[in-house]
């Protein structure tokens, strides 16, 4: 009885933690990419992040590190840093090591420019560090910016354990 209670408890505590999904809703005309980043709550890290270019009309939901090659268009990399002091290596999805990290982060932020469509030219919006600042000492991140051409909301929902992007066209 103790040993299903402890196994029960364990379960509880891996997915009380567990990463969440990341909804990214591109209803803009525009292409956006950038660095997305995950973060442990308490002292930033582990750290899993990598370079994502959603194009323009796209609504994409990232379930997992691990999972994140069947994403449209799909993660099939990502760069851990289990330390400050350690350098990031780079890590193939699927991975054991990204089901780890998963565990322990939360998607943190998503630093992206907006691009013309099919293009590397920028739109004229301003850089867009959408994010949570509710850890790591965040000071930069915004839930909410209007551009130029664009406007974009971060929000993450703590009865889900999801976050979400939404990205419109002004």
């Amino acid at each position: 009885m103790k040993k299903l209670i402890y196994l029960i408890a364990l379960f509880l505590g891996f997915t009380s933690f567990a990463q969440g999904t990341l909804h990214i809703y591109n209803h803009s005309s525009y292409d956006i990419e950038g660095r997305l980043f995950a973060n442990s709550l308490t002292n930033c890290t582990p750290e899993v992040f990598t370079f994502y270019k959603v194009p323009a009309g796209t609504m994409v939901d990232i379930k997992s590190f691990n999972l994140s090659y069947l994403a449209t268009p799909p993660i099939n990399s990502w760069a851990v840093r289990t330390s400050t002091t350690s350098t990031a290596i780079n890590v193939n999805a699927p991975s054991g090591l990204l089901i780890t990290m998963g565990n322990l982060a939360r998607w943190h932020f998503y630093w992206f420019k907006t691009k013309v469509a099919g293009t590397s030219l920028d739109s004229g919006d301003p850089d867009f560090n959408m994010g949570d600042q509710h850890f790591c000492g965040d000071t930069t991140s915004q839930d909410y910016i209007h551009g130029v051409v664009t406007e974009a909301k971060w929000y993450y929902d703590s009865t889900t354990n999801e976050t979400t992007l939404i990205v419109k066209d002004i």
